[in-house]
């Protein structure tokens, strides 16, 4: 759950803003393998207590995750990446990942929301350690398909 801070006229402490941890990438690791142990669709919430509840489940929204060893092209990835967030912003919720890159001896870390995208190097792979590339798409009407075939077009 995210933490609120009250804030008068703006002033607020720096230090908790900009400490969010937005590229931590334990944390997003550690979300992805969350998300990839999870079923797509629907999540019950306890439902079946015969109760109401003020939510709607959309069974167009799904998630699609994306496990592979390799390296992709910096280039290339990017050039997918912006083009997927120009052409489905809207029913993209939440895409992340964690990525080896060509132009890179460590990880390199994704995240955004609709048409918002944002990366950053992370920590260097271990020498011995496999690059494995881990990346999770939430939204609408995902065409698991076609992401896997883009992703497929950037390895190198």
């Amino acid at each position: 759950m995210a933490h609120m801070k009250k804030a008068k006229f703006g002033d607020v402490d720096m230090d908790f803003v900009l400490g969010i941890g937005g590229y931590d990438l334990d944390r997003i690791e550690a979300e992805v393998q969350l998300q990839e142990g999870k079923e797509t669709g629907h999540c019950h919430h306890g439902d079946e207590h015969g109760h109401l509840h003020d939510h709607v489940h959309d069974s167009a929204v799904s998630s699609v995750s994306i496990v592979s060893e390799g390296v992709l092209d910096l280039d290339e990835v990017n050039d997918w990446l912006e083009r997927l967030v120009n052409e489905k912003g809207e029913d993209l919720y939440r895409l992340k990942g964690v990525i080896s890159v060509n132009e890179s001896t460590g990880r390199f870390v994704f995240q955004g929301v609709h048409s918002m995208l944002e990366g950053c190097p992370a920590k260097p792979w271990e020498p011995d350690e496999k690059k494995i590339n881990k990346l999770v798409f939430i939204g609408r009407n995902l065409d698991e398909a076609a992401l896997q075939k883009a992703f497929k077009g950037c390895l190198l």
